[in-house]
This record gives C-alpha cells, structure tokens and sequence, in this order.
C-alpha cells in the first residue's frame, strides 16, 4: 500500500512540475513579452526600459522552465526512491 502511494504522489509532482514549468518559463517568461512588444512596437510606445526588461525575461525564460521542472524531479524522486525500498522490504 505505501508503495503505490510514494508511486502516486511522485507522479503527481512530476506533472505539477512540468506544468507549472511550462506556465512559467513557457507563458510569464516568453510568450507574453513577446506579445508586449509586439503591440508596443505596433502602437509606438515602446520603451528602452521596456525593451531592455522583455529581452532579459525571454533570456530567462528557458532557463527559469529548466530549473523549476528539475527541483520537481528531484523532489519526485525521492518519493520514487522510498517506493522502491518499500518494495524491496
């Protein structure tokens, strides 16, 4: 019985994971500065300030996508480790 549930609970962070990773780094970090400057650029009010803070983000984005999924995965793996000892028990 334990060991379905370390089963279940580190499948269910992989998924928030690779999800909250694709929220974040996917749609906070790259789609929507992306889309800023778009109409910034198509109404003429862009800003170097602004244009300096969207570049940095979509820079980031990757990386910020990367991290996120990896602390899950770690933590995910943990519970896969302790299913595993629970079987071998």
């Amino acid at each position: 019985m334990k060991k379905n549930f370390y089963k279940v609970i580190a499948c269910i962070i992989s998924v928030l994971g690779t999800v909250l990773s694709i929220y974040v780094g996917g749609y906070w970090l790259l789609v929507r500065p992306v889309k800023y400057l778009y109409f910034a650029v198509m109404n003429h009010t862009i800003t170097t300030k602004a244009l300096a803070i969207c570049i940095t983000k979509i820079f980031f984005a990757s990386t910020a996508t990367g991290g996120i999924w990896s602390i899950c995965d770690i933590i995910a793996g943990k519970f896969r480790d302790r299913a595993a000892l629970c079987e071998k028990a």
